[in-house]
């Protein structure tokens, strides 16, 4: 049997709004059949990530990234290698070399990214994601996907260019075969980022906070100098900040030596960090419901 729409049934055929045409309102489900809402959230986060590239290129254009980022990216390793060769040779260039690539990642992931959350803050629009079905936590991770791929892709463009300098080939290609656990240190900085941004939006100082942040993971994380260097007090905690069992790994599987260890302790802190920024997030729009929070900044 063929029922009837709806949404024409009793208008004239002259008068009635060609399909192609409706809103998504107007496209109505037979009774009983209904969009998964898993399947909605899945567009949803779809629609999210597209926005977010869109947005990504406005604020970073192609000439923005080519005659500032990547420079920026290049110049910084070359500088951590440079002091690294000048500290402890060839071995310590090396050691620096990867540190300062892997440094250029939190550029994108935890300074870069925090505009996410605090630019809606500033802006007003905060209110409208937390009115969302999905979780705030949730499409903040969404939108963080841009500035993942921006480290990914600036820290290994660094370490190429850092190589041929200084004529590194195996180092170079040993740095490639490493990308998935750039990758991984790229999603566990990721997640101290959005950790980092959910308490920086509700003060003044979010640039502050978030270059401290990039600077103790310089100093902390075994970057340019060893762990065991660290005072003993300092050494211990540092394995509960990301990047730390990275480099660990990634040195390992440049010398041929064990890294899954390292990796697996690396997922298992940006695990913990993402759980953090969820918790700060959430506390936050609670606030926000019963003080009004989001008004003053």
């Amino acid at each position: 049997m063929n029922w009837p729409d709806p949404t024409t049934e009793g208008t004239p055929a002259a008068h009635r709004t060609p399909a192609a045409h409706r809103t998504p309102a107007d496209h109505r489900t037979p009774a009983g059949q209904r969009t998964p809402a898993g399947w909605r959230t899945v567009a949803a986060l779809r629609t999210v990530a597209a926005l977010s590239w869109r947005e990504y290129r406005a604020v970073y254009p192609l000439r923005v990234v080519l005659a500032s980022s990547l420079p920026r990216a290049i110049l910084q390793t070359l500088f951590v290698a440079y002091v690294g060769l000048i500290a402890a040779g060839p071995a310590g260039r090396d050691f620096a070399l990867v540190g300062g690539a892997m440094q250029v990642v939190t550029i994108a992931t935890v300074i870069k990214a925090a505009d996410i959350l605090v630019e809606e803050r500033i802006f007003g629009t905060l209110y409208r994601m937390r009115l969302a079905w999905i979780p705030l936590p949730v499409v903040a991770a969404t939108r963080w996907w841009i500035f993942t791929a921006e480290g990914v892709l600036g820290g290994m463009v660094a370490a190429t260019a850092a190589c041929l300098l200084f004529d590194r080939p195996a180092l170079m290609t040993g740095m490639w075969a490493a990308t998935g656990l750039v990758v991984l240190v790229a999603l566990s900085t990721s997640a101290l980022g959005m950790a980092v941004a959910a308490f920086a939006m509700t003060q003044r100082v979010d640039s502050f906070i978030t270059n401290l942040v990039s600077y103790l993971l310089l100093a902390l994380t075994g970057s340019v100098a060893p762990l065991e260097r660290l005072p003993d007090a300092l050494e211990a905690p540092a394995h509960a900040l990301p990047m730390t069992n990275g480099l660990l790994a990634i040195r390992g599987a440049l010398a041929g030596g064990p890294w899954l260890g390292h990796a697996a302790a690396e997922a298992v802190v940006g695990l913990g960090w993402l759980a953090v920024a969820g918790a700060v997030l959430t506390l936050q729009a609670r606030r926000a419901r019963t003080d009004d929070t989001d008004g003053r900044i």
